[in-house]
């Protein structure tokens, strides 16, 4: 009887992509910050409200990088989505973008730590905070 013997190779597994999550109720938007951010080599997945950013959240084989997430959205806002999502990803790295919101000094001090960027922005504005967010203001290369 011939056994075989187990396989001395370890597997070796490549570890997942780093991805931005950017969720905004406005098609258009999302389209517009998943253009320029794939542009600058950057891998994006997008939703269009809180329960489908949850669901991708849930299916992705790794946590976002960077969630990229529009303050004023219907059903559920920005912020709660931001809280519910820190409630299973700790150190989440967060950029608030709102078109409504320029002050946020009256946001909840749990989560005044995350970023801000006022829409309209310019691309440059946009890839320089998704820069700072993620690696201290360089660019993929």
């Amino acid at each position: 009887m011939n056994k075989s013997s187990p396989s001395l190779t370890p597997s070796i597994s490549t570890p997942p992509e780093p991805w931005i999550l950017v969720v905004d109720d406005e098609p258009s938007m999302r389209q517009l910050i998943e253009i320029v951010l794939k542009q600058e080599g950057w891998h994006v997945r997008t939703a269009g409200g809180a329960e489908a950013a949850m669901d991708v959240v849930k299916t992705a084989s790794a946590p976002p990088t960077l969630v990229i997430c529009d303050v004023l959205m219907p059903k559920v806002d920005g912020l709660e989505l931001v809280r519910r999502m820190c409630g299973r990803l700790h150190a989440l790295n967060v950029i608030f973008i709102s078109g409504h919101l320029s002050d946020v000094s009256w946001w909840p001090t749990d989560l005044r730590e995350h970023r801000f960027l006022a829409k309209p922005f310019e691309n440059a504005q946009l890839v320089a905070a998704v820069g700072e967010a993620i690696n201290g203001g360089s660019v993929p290369g």
